[in-house]
C-alpha cells in the first residue's frame, strides 16, 4: 500500500452531487480525492437520461394526436422506435462531457477508480490507497432494489438503458412494482404503441395525496394501461419469445403473458460495503442519518444526495453539495430545511409536491387553510385545450405557505416557485401579488393564492370590515357632496353684491 494521502476532502461517489462538490472545493484551492468504482455521473447518465428521452418521445406522440383540436389534420403518428435510441444517445453524448475524469484532472482532483471503504473513523481505503482526509463526504447515491422472485434471473429484465436500446418497441411490457418512475415509463410505452401491464403489490400512487393521484389513475385507464393492484408474484417463467408472470390475488393464481419485463421496485440508499460501522456513522436500510447541516454521527463525515435518509429527490444532491461546500471551507451557511424538498412524478398529467401535505399540516397545526384552483380556468389552458389538473396550496391560519401540490401540465416547473415560497416563509398574499405574464399556466398558482384573501373577506371580521369601509365611503361621498353644495352657495353669495353694484 502506498503512503497515506492527506487531502482536505475525500468524496466517495462520483455522481452529480459528488462531482459538483469536488469541482467546487477544488476551485477554492483545496485538495480533493474522489473515489468512484463505476461510471462518473452515476445514474443520471445510465438511467435518468434514457428515461426522460422516452418520456419526451411519448409526449411528442400525444401532442401529434391532439393536433386535430387546433384544426390541424394529422394522421395517427407512426412510431419508429429505432430512432428513439439515437435520440437518447445524442442527449447522453451532449451531457456526458460534464462528468469526465479529464474535467476533474484539470481542476487537480485526484480520481481513484475503485470501491472505497472506511477502515477507521478517519481513514478510507480505495484502490490500494489509504486516504486520511480532514473531511469525508459520502455521495454514493442509490441502487435498484432486488426483488426475490423465483425465475426473475432467467428472463433478464430490462432497465431504462436496455429499453432504449431496443430496435423495436416491446409487444407487451410488464412492469413489476409501483415505483413512480416505472409507472411513468409504463404510460409512456403505452402511448408509444405497445401494450403495458403493471403488477403492483399495493395501490399505485398510494403514498401520494389522493386528490392529486386520482387524475393520474384516470389517465392510465384512458390510455389503456392495465393495472393489477394488491397482487403477489409467485414466479416468472420464460415462454418462447416472451415471459409469463404468475400472480396470486384473492386466493387464486393466474398467468400474465408479455414480451418483456421491467422491474420498478424503487431504489435503496447505497450504504452497503462502505464500512460505515467502522467509521462510527449511524445508518440503516433507509440511509445515513444526518443533522440539519448534513453531518453524520461522525462529525468528520458528511453525506449528500440519495444516500441521506431523509432525501426525497435525487436532484436534492446538488443542493446538499452547496451546503456541504460551505462547511468544508469553514464558512457559515444555511442549514438544510428538509420540509421544502420538491417531489416530481413525470406521468401525464405530471404531479409535483413541496412542503407539507394536507394531512401532515393538519397534524402539525391546529388551523389550516386549503386553497385550490383548476388549470381549466386559466386562459392558457383554454387556448391550448388543456382541461384537467389543479393547484392546491396549504397555508396556516395567517396565510403562511406550508405545502403545495400540483397535478397537471407543467407541474414540474410551477412547483419551483412554490418551493422557493415555502423555504422563504412567504404567504398566500405574497404569491397573489406576483405579476404573471399573460397567458400562463402558472396563473393558476396566483389564482389559488388569491382564494385566501377572498376566504378572509368571507369571515365575520372580513364582512364587518367590508361594511365598515362601505359606510366610510358613503359618508365621505356625502361630505364631498355637502362641501360642493356649500362652496357653490358661497360663490353665489360672494358674487351677488358685485352684480347689484
Amino acid at each position: 500500500m502506498n503512503a497515506d494521502l492527506p487531502p482536505d476532502l475525500c468524496i466517495i461517489g462520483g455522481g452529480p452531487s459528488g462531482f459538483s462538490l469536488a469541482l467546487g472545493v477544488a476551485a477554492c484551492g483545496r485538495s480533493v480525492v474522489l473515489v468512484e468504482k463505476g461510471a462518473l455521473g452515476g445514474r443520471r447518465l445510465t438511467d435518468a437520461i434514457p428515461r426522460h428521452a422516452l418520456l419526451a418521445a411519448s409526449r411528442a406522440a400525444t401532442s401529434a394526436r391532439g393536433a386535430d383540436g387546433f384544426g390541424i389534420a394529422v394522421a395517427e403518428p407512426q412510431i419508429d422506435f429505432a430512432r428513439v435510441r439515437p435520440h437518447a444517445a445524442a442527449v447522453r453524448a451532449a451531457i456526458a462531457p460534464n462528468y469526465t475524469q479529464a474535467r476533474l484532472a484539470a481542476m487537480n482532483v485526484k480520481v481513484i477508480r475503485a470501491a472505497g471503504r472506511f477502515t477507521r473513523p478517519d481513514t478510507c481505503e480505495a484502490g490500494g490507497e489509504k486516504i486520511k482526509a480532514r473531511r469525508f463526504v459520502v455521495a454514493t447515491g442509490s441502487v435498484e432494489r432486488i426483488l426475490p422472485i423465483p425465475g426473475l434471473d432467467l428472463v433478464r429484465p430490462l432497465d431504462c438503458a436496455a429499453l432504449c436500446a431496443l430496435e423495436h418497441p416491446p409487444r407487451c411490457l410488464i412492469v413489476i412494482g409501483a415505483d413512480p418512475d416505472g409507472l411513468a415509463l409504463a404510460q409512456a410505452m403505452r402511448r408509444l404503441g405497445c401494450e403495458a401491464i403493471v403488477l403492483a403489490e399495493r395501490e399505485i400512487f398510494g403514498s401520494e395525496d389522493e386528490e392529486l393521484a386520482a387524475p393520474v389513475r384516470a389517465a392510465f385507464t384512458r390510455d389503456g394501461v392495465v393495472v393489477h393492484e394488491a397482487v403477489r408474484i409467485s414466479r416468472i417463467e420464460p415462454r418462447g419469445d416472451g415471459v409469463r408472470v404468475f400472480i396470486a390475488a384473492a386466493g387464486h393464481e393466474k398467468a400474465v403473458a408479455g414480451s418483456h419485463i421491467l422491474v420498478a421496485a424503487g431504489h435503496a440508499p447505497a450504504v452497503e460495503g462502505l464500512g460505515l460501522a467502522a467509521a462510527r456513522v449511524r445508518y440503516n436500510e433507509s440511509g445515513i442519518e444526518t443533522d440539519a447541516s448534513l453531518a453524520t454521527s461522525n462529525r468528520r463525515i458528511h453525506a449528500i444526495g440519495a444516500v441521506v435518509r431523509s432525501a426525497r429527490q435525487s436532484s436534492a444532491g446538488e443542493q446538499h453539495a452547496a451546503i456541504v461546500l460551505r462547511a468544508v471551507l469553514g464558512l457559515p451557511g444555511p442549514r438544510m430545511r428538509r420540509q421544502v424538498a420538491a417531489r416530481v412524478i413525470l406521468t401525464s398529467p405530471s404531479m409535483a409536491t413541496a412542503g407539507l401535505t394536507e394531512a401532515q399540516a393538519r397534524a402539525a397545526h391546529r388551523h389550516i387553510c386549503v386553497l385550490r384552483w383548476p388549470f381549466a380556468e386559466t386562459d392558457r389552458a383554454r387556448i391550448e385545450h388543456r382541461h384537467g389538473g389543479h393547484v392546491k396550496l396549504v397555508t396556516s391560519r395567517r396565510g403562511t405557505l406550508l405545502g403545495a401540490g400540483i397535478v397537471g401540465p407543467g407541474a414540474e416547473e410551477s412547483i419551483n416557485l412554490l418551493t422557493l415560497a415555502i423555504s422563504k416563509g412567504m404567504t398566500a398574499s405574497d404569491i397573489a401579488s406576483i405579476v404573471i405574464p399573460y397567458p400562463a399556466m402558472a396563473d393558476a398558482v396566483r389564482q389559488a393564492a388569491m382564494m385566501f384573501r377572498d376566504s378572509r373577506l368571507d369571515a365575520p371580521l372580513g364582512r364587518f370590515l367590508i361594511e365598515w369601509n362601505r359606510s366610510i365611503e358613503q359618508q365621505t361621498l356625502k361630505i364631498r357632496e355637502l362641501a360642493s353644495f356649500l362652496a357653490e352657495k358661497a360663490t353665489q353669495v360672494l358674487r351677488g353684491p358685485s352684480r347689484s353694484a
